[in-house]
């Protein structure tokens, strides 16, 4: 009996499946949308900020030792200091993957030998701990006796003459909106240098001591560094950094001045990277870590943040997608009371054979909940006819994007919920309407026949 009403009146069948086709198709593109920028959002923050990588740093906070208290002097034992000692306790802990010890030195002027520089970030580490963070060479290697250095991908670009620099920065001074000029100086910096086998020096300009000029030994450049493979060729070239042994690093601190220290003091680190096996370990092995008096950072915090801007971004098209809900709702209520008038005598008549209560409005919810079903089918329909062009639209607003638009999949497990919730709503607007119904009275009913 459900079956033929709703085959029977087309016209209320198919605007009350309108309101929740439409209702449904939105809350299936609303729960798939949020959980392709998830899954967009996750892979972006591992490649751009490495979720299962730890910077670890001294507690200098923290300071005990043998010195007097009331001496005024400092002590020379720091228990916040990070040491080689500590890494290697670090190196043992469950989960950890990879330690790379860093002894950061100043931005230094890289000077190849025929006079030509670079500005680039020095850094002292252990070389054969690189390939544990994901670094490829593109030739050479970190292996070798002497002073050697390893150089990524951007530090072989960049690489100018002094005074062709100094006339050029003088010329833009003098004329700032010369796009000639501009286009020069970018053209020579994306020059790149093969540095394999050349012996580089360090310059630094001392600006404490009358801006001096101080001139590192030589250092062999012993490997380079393949492009990092979720950068473009633009950020990469701007990433400038040439890693060298610790020991190294230690020698050209000496010869440039760059720290004046004394006993213990030159065997710190001012950092150092950790790997974890997977992000699921990160705060695990950041508890450890902190018990060994260092502080510690990750990229946690970015992939909460990230889930409560998601979870805020699909409350809002859930909230849209329930308010379409609620008008297609309203109109399965009334179209449900004009069917209750217009069934009157139906209803009359079976009360008069034995129809009970609860057989009368059992008729009524169930040509809700199909109506409901109806309208949910026919919504997994819209939402795929939409998903084109809802990546249309993000193909053309996120064209530039490093790692491509977004693309949204509608999940599988999504689209019962969404056909679910929309015979819920049939059922839940049925309800009024089959009470109303079961309410007719049957003797009034027979003698208006």
């Amino acid at each position: 009996m459900a079956w033929g009403q709703i085959i029977r009146r087309k016209m209320v069948t198919l605007l009350c499946m309108m309101g929740l086709s439409i209702g449904s198709a939105a809350m299936i593109i609303a729960l798939s949308i949020g959980q392709s920028v998830q899954t967009y959002s996750e892979k972006t923050l591992n490649d751009n900020y490495k979720m299962d990588e730890i910077t670890i740093s001294p507690n200098e906070g923290i300071r005990t030792g043998n010195g007097s208290s009331g001496s005024g002097q400092t002590s020379k034992f720091e228990r916040g200091a990070l040491t080689l000692e500590k890494i290697r306790i670090i190196q043992r802990l469950p989960h950890v993957v990879a330690v790379a010890p860093m002894l950061k030195l100043d931005a230094l002027d890289m000077v190849l030998p025929d006079g030509r520089s670079s500005y680039v970030e020095v850094i002292g580490t252990e070389l054969d701990t690189l390939s544990g963070f994901g670094y490829r060479y593109a030739q050479g290697s970190g292996a070798g006796d002497g002073r050697i250095a390893v150089a990524n991908y951007g530090s072989t670009f960049g690489f100018m003459d002094p005074k062709v620099t100094q006339k050029l920065f003088e010329q833009l001074n003098a004329d700032p909106y010369n796009n000639e000029l501009l286009q020069q100086y970018i053209d020579m910096t994306s020059i790149q240098e093969q540095l394999m086998q050349q012996r580089v020096q360090f310059r630094y300009e001392d600006y404490s001591d009358g801006r001096k000029t101080k001139m590192s030994g030589s250092v062999r450049v012993s490997g380079e560094l393949t492009k990092p493979s979720n950068m473009d060729d633009m950020s990469a070239q701007g990433e400038k950094r040439v890693y060298v042994p610790l020991d190294t690093a230690r020698a050209l601190q000496n010869e440039l001045g760059l720290q004046q220290a004394d006993g213990t003091a030159t065997k710190h680190l001012n950092s150092a990277l950790v790997k974890v096996e997977d992000k699921r370990y990160v705060a695990q092995v950041e508890e450890q870590i902190k018990k060994l008096t260092l502080n510690t950072q990750s990229n946690l915090f970015q992939e909460e943040a990230m889930s409560g801007q998601l979870a805020m971004y699909q409350k809002a098209a859930l909230g849209i997608g329930g308010f379409i809900m609620l008008l297609a709702s309203l109109s399965i209520i009334v179209a449900m009371i004009m069917s209750t008038h217009q069934r009157r005598k139906q209803i009359g008549v079976m009360k008069v054979l034995g129809a009970n209560l609860w057989q009368i409005r059992q008729m009524f919810i169930t040509e809700a909940a199909m109506l409901g079903f109806m309208g949910g089918v026919a919504g997994v329909g819209i939402a795929y006819a939409a998903l084109g062009g809802v990546n249309q639209l993000l193909a053309s607003q996120m064209a530039d994007q490093q790692n491509g638009p977004l693309t949204v999949v509608i999940q599988q497990s999504v689209l019962p919920l969404g056909i679910m919730f929309a015979v819920l709503v049939g059922i839940v607007s049925g309800i009024y309407p089959a009470i109303s119904a079961s309410r007719t009275n049957a003797l009034s009913v027979i003698k208006s026949m």
